[in-house]
């Protein structure tokens, strides 16, 4: 069984004027008391909508969480419901809010490193040593991004047990965030390239698809990515 909790959060409220993907982490964590978040699995995955004129946090978790330290000031529906019940024989829409890497080479040093998908294709081509067929164009430029984020989450379906029929990946959105404690910036800012997905899958695999509902794709979950939503088409 999975919790889904919609929380609408005033901007209004000094608390949550400039609620971040951070500090919407933090908030999350109180609706599950008793789990240690140092070194214990974290029972949720999130998103952030930080457009309007309230905060639109959504919290999907694998326990059912406790919103009673939220004053009234705050709107808060939480429903539950089975992902071995999701229609397997049907297309679903999904919506995917995503910080998609790989891991490639080509360095100067000779190691790996963790890049973001779609991005730098001049890089991206001399690494495959095709240099000459880089787009230089708007249109093939951008061609090739769609192209390159599609294929991202395709494989990500192939191990994660579900089809993509249909995407329409939006644009590439550098975003800085750091971490912070009593109102203080710590440590260095993070840069995610995020990404949100739409389209239609179809499920291939039914228990790899559950596992990929409760855990989320690819990186940064901490900060509200990866948390696949689905409903009938």
């Amino acid at each position: 069984m999975l919790y889904v909790s919609l929380l609408h959060l005033p901007r209004g409220r000094p608390c949550w004027r400039h609620l971040d993907p951070y500090q919407a982490h933090q908030l999350a964590w109180k609706a599950f008391p008793g789990i240690p978040r140092n070194g214990g699995a974290r029972p949720f995955l999130f998103s952030l909508d930080e457009r309007g004129s309230h905060h639109s946090l959504l919290v999907q978790s694998t326990r059912a969480p406790d919103w009673g330290f939220l004053d009234g000031t705050a709107r808060m529906q939480t429903k539950c419901f089975d992902p071995q019940r999701i229609p397997a024989d049907t297309p679903l829409r999904f919506f995917l809010r995503a910080n998609p890497t790989v891991d490639r080479k080509g360095f100067r040093d000779g190691k790996k490193r963790r890049v973001a998908v779609g991005i730098n294709p001049e890089l991206a081509f001399r690494r495959m040593g095709r240099p000459g067929d880089t787009p230089t164009t708007p249109e093939a430029i951008a061609a090739w991004r769609e192209a390159e984020l599609r294929g991202w989450l395709e494989r990500q379906g192939e191990r994660r047990g579900f089809a993509v029929e249909a995407c329409a990946p939006g644009p590439i959105v550098a975003r800085r965030i750091v971490r912070t404690e009593r109102g203080r910036p710590r440590g260095k800012a993070m840069t995610f390239h995020e990404v949100e997905f739409t389209g239609t899958l179809r499920i291939t695999d039914r228990d790899a698809f559950t596992r990929t509902l409760r855990e989320g794709l690819g990186r940064g979950r901490a900060f509200g990515y990866g948390l696949l939503m689905v409903r009938p088409a």
